[in-house]
């Protein structure tokens, strides 16, 4: 299913519609990187926290520490954002995938504006939250890196896979139903979002993000929309 969703997703890149889409989310989400960039390097301050020789390399360790998990907001941050500017072109693309990939199915309705911005404001906060709580992790984990993706994908995954498959569900179920079918595919949909999550760490990709996961996601919705009605008239 995975593999599915990931091979029509990269396949309908050179769509004229997404290709519109990609560059105007690009322009924007640059702007926003350039800004929190400047906003990280002006907000970090230069701090000595050990004055003794011997300990400068505590010194190193957590400013290095500092920095990755700085970083690591940053990028959640930007992502998030990036995810709230891509709700406004949610239609655009839903639609373009819709008419290609399914086109004997009822089209989804347009997605409520209003809600669709409530949503994404509502997962960067719980983002940006939950990752400022687990930063004391993200430090203990520095000492073990597998462990330190282990907690950064699949917190992030978690929850990017419930913000996009809520604003793609949306446009064909009602929010309840939408939720019964996530949390009947949890696994599923869990390892949809720690793609997404994985991708939003690679630079160049995590630009389009919101475009890519928005398809790769209502082909997950779709796919899964598929097995329950199967089940439901067997």
């Amino acid at each position: 299913m995975l593999l599915r969703a990931a091979s029509l997703t990269v396949g309908q890149i050179a769509d004229p519609i997404f290709r519109g889409v990609v560059i105007k989310s690009v322009l924007f989400t640059l702007a926003l990187f350039v800004g929190l960039t400047l906003l990280f390097y002006w907000l970090v301050p230069q701090v000595t926290y050990f004055e003794s020789d011997w300990l400068q390399w505590a010194n190193s360790l957590l400013e290095a520490g500092g920095a990755l998990v700085f970083f690591a907001i940053l990028v959640l941050t930007f992502s998030a954002t990036a995810t709230l500017i891509g709700g406004l072109f949610l239609d655009d693309i839903a639609e373009a995938v819709e008419k290609r990939h399914y086109p004997g199915d009822n089209p989804g309705l347009s997605a409520d504006f209003s809600k669709t911005i409530g949503v994404s404001i509502r997962f960067i906060g719980i983002t940006l939250l939950l990752n400022v709580l687990a930063i004391p992790f993200y430090l203990i984990a520095l000492l073990f890196p597998p462990l330190f993706a282990c907690i950064f994908y699949g917190l992030n995954g978690y929850l990017l896979s419930r913000e996009y498959f809520e604003l793609v569900s949306l446009r064909h179920e009602d929010a309840k139903a939408a939720r019964q079918l996530r949390k009947a595919n949890g696994l599923k949909v869990f390892m949809a979002g720690v793609v997404i999550a994985f991708l939003i760490t690679v630079p160049i990709v995590n630009l389009v993000v919101p475009i890519l996961a928005t398809a790769f996601m209502l082909h997950i919705f779709k796919a899964l929309q598929g097995r329950q009605t199967k089940d439901i008239v067997s």
